[in-house]
């Protein structure tokens, strides 16, 4: 039997940004060259953002993070601005969050100024100019590349949260992936599976002090992609299997 005290360095919570007119194959009705490379959440992406705040309104954050598009901006502001007194202010924008891929060349992203007029809540993440590009490119990359970029975001996380804390991170569905296999020490060229993350889908993965996990295990997956949030909305989530 385990004598661990479980004491508990980072709870991570890994979220996909609400449903985006990308997410269903079509452009927005006037689509502008920002909405077709960057688009924002449709009616229903932003319910189910709403009901994502909700279910943590009564959970205080220490950090939230998003990437800089603005669907993930968009995501996450629904969480903060549903924080409790004692939860996160702020969005911290994090440019190595963007999608796999995501972004095409051509689109230079909003400014920090830009998306700050839109998402008042954000501040840029330490270490980054506000003066440059809040995204990034990685179209070409291998997986050996994406998942270095994801553990730079990790080990960013964890050496300035470290002492229980909660930490929320917004961003995109393949890029939440490498995230994933980066936390639980996955090398994603040899992996078999999907994690899979549907649109507001939660990913809890817990980080204990060395040698004090239960079963001597320091990693914990509490659970992958829970919906549990839009389950009165749109009960076929908990029903029937969706793969957008």
């Amino acid at each position: 039997m385990s004598t661990a005290t479980n004491e508990i360095e980072l709870e991570l919570y890994i979220i996909r940004h609400g449903q985006t007119f990308g997410n269903l194959g079509k452009s927005q009705n006037g689509a502008s060259f920002t909405d077709i490379h960057d688009p924002v959440l449709t009616p229903k992406g932003q319910n189910q953002a709403e009901k994502l705040g909700e279910r943590f309104k009564n959970y205080p954050f220490d950090a939230v993070f998003a990437s800089g598009l603005r669907r993930a901006m968009q995501t996450a502001s629904e969480i903060v601005k549903r924080q409790p007194e004692t939860g996160a202010k702020n969005i911290i924008v994090h440019p190595l969050l963007s999608e796999v891929g995501g972004v095409e060349d051509e689109y230079t992203g909003l400014s920090f100024s830009e998306a700050e007029e839109m998402f008042p809540l954000i501040t840029l993440a330490e270490g980054f100019d506000k003066n440059g590009r809040i995204i990034s490119y990685t179209k070409g990359w291998s997986d050996r590349q994406q998942l270095e970029r994801a553990e730079n975001v990790l080990k960013y996380i964890k050496s300035r949260y470290n002492k229980g804390s909660k930490v929320a991170v917004v961003a995109h569905a393949a890029f939440n992936t490498f995230i994933f296999h980066s936390a639980l020490g996955l090398d994603p060229e040899k992996v078999i599976f999907d994690p899979h993350f549907l649109n507001t889908g939660v990913t809890k993965i817990v980080f204990f002090k060395e040698g004090t996990g239960r079963y001597n295990i320091d990693i914990q997956l509490v659970y992958q992609n829970d919906l549990s949030h839009l389950y009165s909305d749109y009960p076929e989530y908990s029903l029937e299997p969706c793969y957008f």
